[in-house]
């Protein structure tokens, strides 16, 4: 893959056929093996399994939401049923493949910042939004490079599943349940140092210039970031290794890297946090968190640093850490395994 292949914009109606879903109510849903595909964030947009019959089925195809979840958008493989809230976008003079279909997937979910509830992803403004593609020399769309560059995407993915495995494959300790640890209740400020972001910046101020530092805002999306800039120079970064709390929201997550926020962000530290052991955590912070809600009973600081967390511990009595991180690799290794299976990967 080269840095100095040529792009050129495209309206999606140059490359796709765009075809409806179809209305299906929960009163009418029957129950089946069938895959359907609503106006959804996540889960492939699959939001149920149904034995209902209609002139959407279908496969090999993106399915696109221009209501809910505006804009976005999955390779769908399978045969299956799309909702009325889910345009079909098939390509135009070519079979397409899952490869292809996955590149094109991001091309189209780049635009999504531009659509929401009020400015809704309709078929006529489907049709007229550009997405930027890599072309051949005749200028035309190069599907086979978009091919091969995904085709690479997934075999590196498989390398690093595979060594993965293999680490955590190595002789180790029993990891015990869950259910056979002991737990303890602690407040927050007992666990992390928590204080307000060091940056805090307002959108309308930000400098949105790409760049290498992610903009972490309240969002519950993509790890709470919205987007991507340019260093910042009024505004001071904060450093990586820490999780990120969006007070109004109830939002938390790991933040590897540097990065700068938006406002009402809190930053959670400790001595012990890595990737693994934020990964045990947030679920149980979030679970904290869930008690917070817009409004009077907000999460604000100090009821932050007051709110409880229950955690696995150490015959001292302390968080263990070292157990929590471990069990978390466990985990991970346990579903990249199945990931490898699923593909027939030795």
């Amino acid at each position: 893959m080269t840095s100095d292949k040529p792009w050129r914009a495209f309206f999606i109606e140059e490359i796709f056929d765009i075809f409806p879903g179809k209305r299906l109510t929960k009163a009418e849903m029957i129950a089946g093996d069938t895959p359907f595909i609503g106006a959804s964030d996540s889960n492939n947009g699959v939001t149920a399994f149904v034995g209902n019959v209609n002139d959407s089925a279908d496969e090999n195809f993106l399915s696109v939401s221009y209501n809910g979840s505006v804009c976005e958008c999955f390779y769908q493989p399978y045969r299956c049923l799309c909702s009325d809230d889910v345009k079909r976008f098939h390509l135009k003079n070519h079979a397409g493949n899952k490869y292809i279909y996955l590149f094109l997937a991001n091309s189209i979910k780049q635009q999504k910042d531009k659509y929401n509830y009020g400015y809704k992803f309709n078929e006529a403004r489907m049709r007229r939004q550009k997405i930027l593609l890599p072309v051949t020399d005749d200028g035309e769309p190069d599907f086979d490079y978009m091919e091969v560059y995904m085709q690479k995407i997934e075999a590196e993915q498989i390398k690093r599943y595979r060594e993965y495995v293999q680490v955590l494959d190595a002789p180790s300790k029993p990891i015990p349940p869950l259910n056979e640890k002991t737990w303890q209740i602690f407040n927050l400020s007992e666990v992390f140092s928590i204080r307000a972001t060091s940056s805090g910046i307002d959108k309308n101020k930000l400098n949105l210039t790409a760049g290498e530092f992610p903009y972490v805002t309240r969002t519950d999306r993509n790890n709470g970031i919205q987007c991507y800039v340019c260093e910042q120079p009024d505004y001071k970064l904060d450093a990586g290794n820490c999780i990120t709390v969006g007070l109004d929201t109830q939002t938390a997550f790991y933040q590897p890297t540097d990065f700068y926020t938006g406002q009402n962000i809190q930053i959670l530290r400790n001595d012990h946090l890595n990737e693994h052991v934020a990964q045990f955590l947030l679920p149980c912070l979030k679970k904290t968190l869930s008690v917070f809600s817009w409004g009077g009973n907000g999460a604000t600081l100090t009821r932050l640093r007051r709110s409880k967390i229950q955690l696995p511990v150490t015959d001292d009595g302390e968080p263990d850490f070292d157990y929590m991180a471990a069990y978390m690799k466990k985990l991970k290794a346990e579903k990249y395994r199945k990931y490898l299976d699923y593909i027939g990967d030795d």
